[in-house]
């Protein structure tokens, strides 16, 4: 049996102007060639669905951002079972869905960027970043105590293999305690900043695939490319 998660941030897609609406199709239909059982998308909007079959948990609406629009959305073609609860609501969305391997917890999110000055506006470089790794860290360590397999997906602003393409070396360290202290393995690790991290038994068999953002107009629909990981169990 095959498991397929997918993550993508898909770059705050918008349903107003005449340019940037056109956008949505072609990440729609992305999102149906890809044809994954769960997706973690981040930067969304309502408007972006990988279709019908489909259901849907998404963060609360943040303060910056327009109608509709979403930090982080977990869709699954498989059943839902229930929401949990997460630090912030605005910041991470988690989820146990029912899946033929048995009880997958599914936590999506953003770990805040470089340049989050805080609630204060005061905060230095990296100060948010490094909060946000550690609160992210502690749901990570609860949920892990739930006695079901666990899936941490999202941008998380920081590169886990040394290329320094985006992150700090504190960084890249709290993040890596944090997926450790949780026994989560991060299967992106060797990618950018977009990640999927699963408890280390799932991780055994799985296949990782990169793929690019398709184009408009020349231009990529989005300013990440996406991930998805084929996990197969024996059933």
């Amino acid at each position: 049996m095959k498991l397929r998660i997918a993550t993508w941030n898909v770059e705050r897609p918008t349903v107003n102007g005449w340019k940037r609406p056109k956008r949505n199709p072609i990440i729609n239909q992305q999102l149906h060639e890809i044809n994954a059982d769960i997706w973690i998308l981040t930067e969304t909007h309502r408007v972006i669905t990988p279709g019908d079959e489909y259901e849907s948990l998404s963060t609360d609406k943040a303060k910056f951002h327009r109608e509709g629009e979403t930090r982080a959305t977990i869709w699954s073609r498989l059943p839902i079972l229930t929401p949990l609860n997460t630090f912030d609501p605005a910041v991470a969305v988690c989820a146990e869905i029912k899946t033929p391997a048995g009880r997958l917890i599914v936590y999506g999110s953003i770990i805040t960027w470089a340049h989050n000055k805080g609630s204060d506006g005061k905060s230095k470089m990296w100060a948010e970043h490094y909060k946000s790794i550690q609160a992210h860290g502690n749901d990570w360590a609860k949920l892990s105590q739930n006695g079901a397999a666990l899936c941490a997906a999202g941008d998380f602003n920081e590169t886990l293999n040394e290329s320094g393409w985006y992150g700090t070396k504190k960084g890249r360290e709290m993040l890596r305690q944090a997926l450790d202290r949780s026994h989560l393995a991060c299967l992106t690790q060797d990618y950018r900043v977009d990640h999927i991290c699963t408890t280390k038994e799932w991780a055994k068999t799985a296949e990782v695939h990169q793929w690019a953002a398709p184009p408009f107009n020349g231009k990529p629909v989005s300013d990440h490319g996406g991930y998805h990981v084929d996990l197969y169990f024996d059933t």
